[in-house]
């Protein structure tokens, strides 16, 4: 398994490099390039618009105060982000969706309603909280570590404890 390239947030705008100062508001966004997420984080005054730059994902955050562990992103934030990834066909966002899945789970926001083998392998079944229909989750049998490494890639990428 190769691991992504993933930059974790600098505490500054992408565009005006300008710190961050304690609790300030401010945006961050991924960016799907050449098989990488790309982190860039904007100041509220530099990202007005760029919800339409070709983003794979954003939100909206704050600086941590200082000692201060970070914390688990707000729920939608890892539920959207979660559901961008149905449907790809890279190994590695297969992984990523796979442990966003687990973590979601943990959560109770997804709960595992049946295990299911069809030509593409194991599938989770789970549902949503709240929501009708069911989201299937493929297995890609990573290893523990593999586990471990893709965990810390969604920490890195969404600037949090998991």
């Amino acid at each position: 398994m190769s691991d992504w390239s993933i930059k974790r947030g600098e505490l500054k705008c992408s565009k005006c490099s300008r710190d961050f100062e304690q609790e300030e508001e401010y945006f961050s966004a991924l960016y799907d390039e050449d098989r990488q997420f790309i982190r860039r984080d904007y100041c509220l005054q530099c990202w007005n618009g760029r919800e339409n730059d070709p983003v794979f994902s954003f939100w909206k955050t704050r600086v941590p105060v200082r000692e201060q562990e970070r914390k688990i992103v707000d729920d939608e934030v890892v539920m959207n982000f979660f559901q961008r990834l149905q449907g790809e066909t890279d190994p590695m966002k297969i992984n990523f969706r796979y442990v966003l899945a687990l973590l979601l789970m943990r959560k109770k926001i997804l709960k595992l309603e049946d295990i299911r083998y069809d030509d593409k392998g194991e599938a989770l079944v789970l549902k949503q909280k709240g929501e009708e229909g069911e989201i299937a989750v493929y297995n890609p049998q990573l290893t523990e570590e593999q586990i471990g490494q893709v965990t810390e890639q969604v920490g890195q990428i969404l600037n949090v404890t998991v």
